[in-house]
């Protein structure tokens, strides 16, 4: 009897043991099922956003479209990326036919057509709902029977050196007749002249887990890779991207600074946009004059820009102040219009349309910057006479 005793004890531990394992393991799994449902949960119902990825790694422009991306509710989606990156149904031929006008709207998220995020209402941009659809609709009714395609070449976050990689990597292959770039918030409005625009842009998180090897790096990457299968770590990853690209933390100067008088801000501003943005548009605008191809700059509305007495309630209601915006915005309308000049370029300041009394206590934007479906048609209306010049000038010279 004494012997069977601590054999029997030893076998109660053992089974104690095993028990602890399993449950352990059971919560473990229970915790990640848990994560997972809310995860998907989350992106699905709150934010309206697909489980999946919608960006991947680029070369040349260091993100881009997933090709083949849905996002929608099941019956109609809102966002459609075809099999070459670009936001439309159907794919787009490289050949041209002589009858065609080929026109790619480049920009970011404001041309892409986004849906918004909180703390901002949820509004879904479907895919006849954005610029390109508005433009391509009003031009075909105005020349039937001619076969022009306006192709939305926008992608969310892009600043303007990252069209020029765009423009020489992939889309002159497209003969374009015409580029209409539509941009502003993304990096019109830096202030600070030892910025590196290009060295230090947003996207730069990823350099020091490229250049050396850490627990953070390896937890970073298995989020990555995970984010394939799980919408939690679809939501994670999409999170510290986010976070890590407006916090400007892990670069070595930022884009804005505090001044102490808005002269100094002004000039600030000079002298960071001659060797930033100004310079990027300038030699995109060199490359498509050196290929034949038109380019039309515009100026991106926002809602700040907007005169109070003409927001509708809702945008009222999440209204924000940006007196960086506001105060540099004159000064910005100022150099666009200089630099188009100098290059015989159409420049069209898209806030001046926003600012009709036309569009009165109608919405024009669902956020800060991005448009509804209402101003998507105020922007195609701005740009249309523009674009029908241009057309139509290309026309007789083939004739």
């Amino acid at each position: 009897m004494s012997r069977k005793f601590p054999e029997f004890l030893k076998s109660m531990k053992r089974l104690l043991v095993w028990i602890n394992w399993k449950y352990v393991l059971l919560l473990a799994v229970l915790i990640i099922a848990l994560l997972e449902i809310f995860g998907r949960i989350y992106l699905s119902v709150v934010l309206g956003k697909s489980p999946h990825l919608k960006f991947q790694f680029d070369s040349y422009r260091i993100y881009s479209h997933v090709p083949h991306f849905h996002e929608g509710h099941g019956t109609k989606d809102w966002i459609v990326i075809n099999g070459q990156g670009f936001r439309r149904n159907t794919d787009v031929t490289r050949t041209r036919t002589p009858n065609s006008f080929r026109i790619f709207l480049m920009g970011g998220s404001a041309a892409h057509g986004i849906s918004t995020a909180p703390p901002y209402p949820l509004v879904h941009i479907y895919m006849d709902e954005t610029i390109d659809f508005y433009l391509e609709q009003k031009l075909k009714s105005k020349f039937p029977g001619r076969d022009i395609e306006v192709i939305n070449a926008a992608v969310t976050g892009y600043q303007v050196f990252q069209h020029t990689a765009y423009i020489l990597a992939e889309l002159l292959d497209y003969h374009p007749d015409l580029i209409i770039f539509v941009d502003g918030i993304n990096d019109h409005y830096f202030n600070n002249p030892a910025f590196d625009y290009f060295g230090e842009n947003k996207y730069q998180f990823w350099k020091p887990r490229l250049q050396g090897a850490s627990l953070g790096g390896l937890i970073d990457y298995s989020f990555l890779w995970m984010s394939n299968f799980s919408g939690f770590a679809r939501g994670y990853h999409t999170w510290r991207l986010q976070r890590d690209a407006t916090s400007h933390d892990n670069l070595p100067s930022r884009p804005f600074i505090q001044y102490s008088n808005v002269n100094a801000l002004i000039e600030g501003h000079r002298a960071a946009a001659k060797k930033m943005f100004l310079r990027s548009i300038a030699t995109n605008i060199l490359i498509l004059q050196q290929n034949g191809i038109d380019a039309i700059i515009s100026l991106q509305p926002m809602l700040v820009l907007r005169n109070t007495s003409l927001l509708s309630k809702t945008e009222r209601d999440f209204m924000q102040s940006d007196d960086n915006a506001r105060t540099l915005y004159p000064v910005v309308a100022s150099e666009l219009s200089a630099l188009t000049a100098k290059y015989n370029v159409p420049f069209i300041d898209l806030n001046v349309a926003f600012n009709s009394d036309e569009y009165k206590q109608k919405q024009l934007l669902v956020d800060y910057c991005h448009l509804s479906p209402l101003g998507g048609q105020v922007v195609a209306d701005t740009l249309l006479a523009t674009v029908d010049g241009i057309l139509l000038k290309r026309w007789k010279k083939m004739e």
